[in-house]
């Protein structure tokens, strides 16, 4: 794949994950990186492959629930602790790179499954 559409995909991502937080300040200290990190992001920077593992995550979790929650709402259940995930917050799972559990969790939110 050419460089240009290496970086807008990770623009992509950004921009997509970027929906759940107020600032790119929240987005940075949600992923633990600094802030200028996320600004070089958003210019079309790659991430290191572990940062790009949590972003693509995030993206993943954020586009999922802005399918049945209210964007104001994402960033609430992000950051909340979910019985799904052992009383963990799923920011926490997916920075360890447990995409799939909380896809997993995710899916049981929208169906109303309880824990």
């Amino acid at each position: 794949m050419e460089a240009s559409r290496v970086r807008e995909l990770a623009v992509a991502r950004y921009v997509s994950a970027r929906r759940a937080f107020l600032s790119d300040a929240d987005l940075a200290d949600a992923l633990q990186v600094h802030r200028s990190r996320v600004t070089r992001w958003k210019k079309g920077e790659m991430p290191d492959e572990a940062h790009r593992l949590q972003l693509l995550g995030l993206d993943t979790a954020v586009s999922m629930l802005s399918e049945f929650m209210e964007p104001t709402v994402v960033g609430d259940w992000l950051f909340g602790v979910n019985a799904h995930l052992g009383h963990r917050r799923p920011i926490d799972v997916l920075r360890t790179g447990e995409l799939s559990t909380v896809v997993a969790a995710i899916e049981a939110e929208r169906s109303g499954a309880f824990a």
